[in-house]
């Protein structure tokens, strides 16, 4: 537990440096607290703008993912604008997210 507390701390730091207005939330098994050793770190980013473009899985995603490699770690991260995660409010995936998710 004190590993994932660190790794967790690593996630946010990395995420304010990145995107200081984004909402992120860590869900699935890590959250629920069920996941096994192998388990990913399943990363949902929130960001307040119009559209997701390829400049933010750049300089958002990618950096987590290089964050998740050099932890020896899988991250799986995906990035939405807060206006599309909202629009799926009626999904299982949102409605698990925010029922199980973890603030970062």
């Amino acid at each position: 537990m004190r590993r994932d507390n660190n790794i967790l701390n690593q996630i946010r730091k990395r995420l304010h440096e990145l995107a200081p207005n984004a909402r992120a939330v860590l869900f699935g098994s890590r959250a629920r607290g069920d996941a096994k050793p192998t388990s990913d770190w399943d990363i949902l980013v929130l960001l307040d703008k119009e559209k997701i473009e390829l400049s933010d899985h750049n300089t958002i995603a990618y950096p987590l993912f290089e964050l998740g490699w050099n932890l020896d770690l899988n991250f799986s991260v995906k990035l939405y604008t807060k206006k599309e995660w909202a629009s799926r409010h009626f999904t299982l995936f949102y409605k698990n997210v925010e029922k199980e998710g973890i603030a970062l």
